[in-house]
């Protein structure tokens, strides 16, 4: 990414509104693209879980969900 120099505050707010994106939901695109590229997504076991006990339960909850 390149690094940009300004000699004054509206210059670079000149240069920001250039760099936009015009339409909302290209901006909305771009946004969720990013996200979704940081955001590692999880995995979800599929299924019903039978517990003797509710530590267990508890357990499994939290080794499934990432805590």
């Amino acid at each position: 990414m390149p690094v940009y120099k300004y000699r004054s505050l509206e210059e670079a707010e000149e240069h920001l509104k250039r760099l936009q994106p015009k339409d909302p939901l290209e901006l909305l695109s771009q946004l969720q693209d990013l996200v979704f590229a940081l955001i590692p997504p999880r995995k979800i076991e599929r299924g019903i879980f039978k517990f003797k006990t509710l530590e267990e339960a508890n357990e499994h909850r939290k080794n499934s969900m990432g805590s």
